[in-house]
């Protein structure tokens, strides 16, 4: 019996169909009981090319803010900046908007799901971590991300944030310094205690990450996790989206993409989709949800 043919529920129907389509079981598995999965490349549609394109455009980004030249190779920076760079080169719209991610994201926060900031990370070297706020990567505590919106924890039933990252240098062992994981602890109920928090002393169970350049690794916003000290030359270079549930309203809600003012009419009208995603359509997709007998269930929480 293929429940998705019923079309009883077609907000969800259309995702079920979508993790169908692109092969993504076992990542939507993952995702809900372990906390967190990755996605191949393949997976995802996207080749080495596409991949240096999103690295390129994302050091531009810093080149320009900052009025210098790296490499990649052997630059020696920490650095994370926060901005919607849509208007600066079409590959971020390409990975906003990236169907498999898409419907991995919507299965966890429904049809409503919205994009609300975007998280440039360039990780250097830690021995030549920076004396400013950056140096928090390469130190950072085992954490949830749901305290960046205040969200509380609950349980882990409903999912209220999603961080979906691309990976846009290969990180295959601790020298690349890595991101680590509490397998399933988005069950917990509980953000991490103070006296668990240094990944050398946890008493949890951690899982490194190991990703392909041109994955996207995602994870709850209640699974617990840190990263490696980073000991190899050059960058680690990643893009964090950060999703949540549309009524979400978080401390930090003045600096979500959907009030940028950058986002111009023209370019939200040349691509639907990302206005979806940010929000900004809200209902327009609705005709989706409708049942072929014109009937809108009364409950749906895939909406």
């Amino acid at each position: 019996m293929n429940i998705a043919e019923r079309q009883a529920m077609p907000s969800l129907d259309s995702i079920m169909s979508a993790i169908e389509r692109y092969g993504l079981a076992q990542n939507a598995l993952e995702l809900m009981t372990y906390g967190f999965t990755v996605v191949s490349p393949a997976t995802l549609g996207v080749t080495d090319a596409w991949n240096e394109r999103l690295r390129d455009a994302m050091v531009a980004a810093y080149e320009t803010r900052n009025d210098v030249s790296i490499d990649v190779r052997t630059s020696r920076i920490t650095a994370a900046f926060y901005d919607p760079f849509f208007d600066e080169d079409a590959v971020f719209i390409e990975a906003a908007t990236n169907p498999a991610n898409l419907a991995l994201v919507r299965l966890m926060l429904g049809q409503g799901a919205v994009l609300r900031n975007m998280l440039i990370i360039m990780k250097g070297p830690t021995a030549d971590a920076p004396d400013d706020d950056s140096a928090l990567f390469h130190n950072l505590p085992l954490h949830v991300d749901q305290d960046v919106e205040g969200i509380p924890m609950g349980a882990g039933q409903i999912c209220h944030r999603l961080n979906c990252t691309w990976i846009c240098t290969d990180q295959t062992d601790e020298d690349d310094g890595p991101t680590v994981f509490v397998p399933a602890s988005q069950h917990f109920g509980h953000r991490v205690l103070p006296h668990d928090t240094d990944i050398a002393n946890t008493p949890y169970p951690l899982l490194r990450l190991e990703a392909k350049a041109g994955s996207v690794v995602i994870w709850q916003g209640g699974t617990f996790h840190s990263a490696l000290p980073r000991t190899r030359p050059g960058l680690r270079i990643s893009l964090n989206q950060n999703y949540t549930r549309p009524y979400i309203q978080g401390r930090n809600a003045s600096s979500y993409i959907p009030n940028s003012p950058r986002l111009s009419p023209e370019l939200l009208d040349r691509h639907p989709e990302l206005k979806r995603v940010l929000g900004l359509s809200q209902g327009e997709y609705r005709d989706i949800e409708q049942r072929e007998d014109g009937v809108t269930p009364l409950f749906d929480p895939y909406a």
